[in-house]
């Protein structure tokens, strides 16, 4: 009995696995598709596929197969903002354009320390589009996957020292 229930037990949690590698990998199979199209917004959960009147790749969201607009994609998006700089504000300043842009920021403060040169972007979910559609926005070079499940976020921003270039551009495209 006790054998059969353990067999049973193991299926349960291989189908589960099995189930959570296979969403990772569509998301990450339509985000890699988006940055190789280049002419498509960050997906954030959805799939991308071969539009048939318009010749290139569209993105259509999983849930509602409906085109995400840049609004839809943002405002999902929880972002904190970290000053790694050391200039007074900066995490604020940053905090309040995103917020202007449709961001959920939902914390700002200090990095661990002050000495980042250029801003990172963190992917904190695995929602890489979700990071990926942030560091587009601040026109960030640096994105990183740095998985943390408690901190409820999508994305980190560190701010650098190339603050000042990204400041004046953030939200232009």
């Amino acid at each position: 009995m006790a054998s059969a229930f353990r067999g049973l037990i193991t299926t349960a949690v291989l189908i589960g696995a099995g189930a959570f590698v296979g969403l990772f990998w569509e998301e990450w199979k339509a985000v890699r598709l988006a940055i190789l199209a280049g002419s498509v917004p960050a997906a954030t959960a959805g799939t991308v596929s071969q539009g048939a009147a318009e010749g290139g790749p569209t993105v259509t969201g999983s849930a509602t197969g409906e085109t995400p607009g840049r609004e839809n994609l943002t405002n999902r998006i929880k972002v904190e903002v970290l000053n790694g700089a050391g200039e007074r504000g900066l995490a604020r300043q940053f905090a309040d354009r995103l917020r202007l842009l449709g961001f959920d920021v939902v914390a700002t403060g200090n990095a661990d320390h002050f000495d980042h040169e250029i801003t990172h972007v963190l992917d904190r979910s695995g929602r890489l589009g979700a990071a990926l559609t942030v560091a587009r926005e601040l026109s960030a070079d640096s994105l990183a996957v740095a998985i943390d499940p408690e901190l409820f976020l999508d994305a980190s921003v560190v701010v650098g020292s190339d603050w000042a270039g990204l400041l004046g551009n953030l939200g232009k495209d």
